[in-house]
């Protein structure tokens, strides 16, 4: 085999690969993906946590000291008087000497309690900037879940429609047949052509809801609305045996909103003991050692007579400040409250949350069921009654009623997939799944 042809192979397959690439359909999970990755408030959520996490690392900083080192050279320059041959002669001389400081310093404001709450503080804030983080995504999987549903949902009722049409165009063709043979009259013909009418009027609703549907989906991912996508035409029937106490416990463990509530509290708190910190004294640490030497060579020499040493402590209290101290402590007190009270409702909603989520999923599961048998038996009840006109033992009018229940009955059941699938995926939510 030649280069040549072998190159024509390999440009062919590649060509071929991405075009089944890009054919492939979408899944919902590569549309979630595609989501979280485009999302602004799923992407604001993460730097807002990612910089919280610096944070904890800047409170521990308080814990290292201040150091500063300084040096520097001085020249001095001073007259005299030299004595030759018993006269004096004025002259002058320069001397060059080198200085060097280094200090530490630590400083704890309310004798270290304001550094550890501000470590607790740091550490609640990270968790409660990470829970928060984690919601934005769900909420934005949720809004891709139903984009996705409904997408299918409206793709599913098209072909429900399509199969509307059809069967219309069938009792058409019948209806003009038993007209030409003078078994039926005009009005026959006339009432198939409005049920194909009407048939083709919804097919074309439903085409219509289609486009907008994937529009939706295209915007909610982030991507432009008129790019073409396929998905998986797909609504299973998941299976989700779970008691609601233990989806509820679930929901309380795994819950970001309640997660974050509770780290809400935590940090209000430390808050609450910085703010008292700030009626204790600080406390301050001097370690410092200074020379001066003739040269720069000495100025290591920590040994030397002309280094000079300092060690002090301190402790200095702000008495009145203005008020601002009390003013603070007494906003953050409230503050904490307000927080207790968020974390009772935060446990409340998602009780109710659970609760209501639940039971929408017995709800619908029921309702699912019920609908199938109920699409059988207008499948039925539609056959046995063409098999009548057929036959003229039954008039137009049972056809289309029984052509109108068929279908409404089929959308009913497009409509309950679609809720079911939307009451699992929100008590998923719910739970922090």
């Amino acid at each position: 085999m030649s280069w040549k042809l072998r190159f024509c192979i390999v440009v062919l397959s590649t060509i071929a690969f991405s075009v089944n690439a890009q054919s492939e359909p979408y899944t919902l999970e590569k549309c979630i993906e595609i989501a979280l990755k485009n999302n602004f408030g799923v992407i604001s959520a993460k730097n807002s946590y990612d910089a919280a996490r610096w944070d904890v690392y800047s409170s521990y900083g308080q814990l290292l000291p201040s150091i500063s080192i300084s040096t520097d050279r001085s020249e001095s320059w001073s007259p005299y008087y030299r004595r030759i041959k018993g006269v004096y002669i004025p002259g002058a001389g320069t001397s060059v000497e080198y200085g060097g400081n280094l200090s530490f310093i630590q400083s704890f404001t309310g004798l270290g309690l304001a550094t550890y709450a501000n470590i607790k503080q740091k550490h609640a804030q990270k968790y409660s900037y990470f829970y928060n983080y984690i919601s934005t995504q769900n909420e934005m999987i949720q809004t891709i879940k139903e984009s996705y549903f409904n997408l299918i949902k409206a793709k599913m009722l098209v072909d429900v429609y399509k199969d509307a049409v059809k069967r219309s165009l069938e009792q058409l063709k019948v209806a003009q047949s038993k007209y030409e043979l003078g078994s039926v009259s005009l009005s026959d013909v006339l009432k198939a052509k409005v049920l194909r009418s009407n048939a083709q009027l919804d097919l074309i609703t439903a085409e219509n809801n289609y486009s907008i549907s994937k529009a939706n989906l295209n915007f909610n991912m982030g991507i432009d609305i008129t790019e073409e996508i396929e998905v998986v035409e797909d609504l299973p029937q998941r299976s989700f045996n779970i008691s609601y106490n233990q989806a509820l416990n679930e929901a309380l463990t795994n819950n970001p909103s309640y997660r974050k509530a509770i780290y809400d509290l935590e940090m209000a708190k430390a808050e609450s003991w910085m703010a008292k910190a700030n009626f204790l004294p600080t406390l301050r640490f001097y370690l410092s050692h200074s020379t001066a030497v003739d040269e720069t060579n000495q100025l290591l020499n920590f040994e030397k007579n002309d280094a000079s040493y300092y060690f002090g402590i301190t402790l200095s209290y702000n008495i009145f400040n203005n008020f601002n101290d009390l003013s603070y402590l007494v906003s953050r007190k409230k503050y904490a409250k307000t927080q207790e009270e968020n974390l009772k409702y935060s446990k409340n909603a998602v009780a109710l949350e659970v609760k209501q989520a639940y039971l929408n999923v017995q709800q619908n599961l029921e309702k699912l069921k019920l609908n199938k048998e109920s699409v059988e038996a207008a499948l039925e009840d539609l056959n046995i009654v063409k098999e009548k006109y057929n036959l003229g033992a039954a008039t137009i009018i049972e056809v289309l009623d029984a052509e109108v229940s068929f279908k409404q009955a089929q959308t009913n059941q497009v409509q309950a997939m679609f809720d079911y699938n939307l009451a699992v995926s929100r008590l998923e939510k719910a739970m922090g799944r």
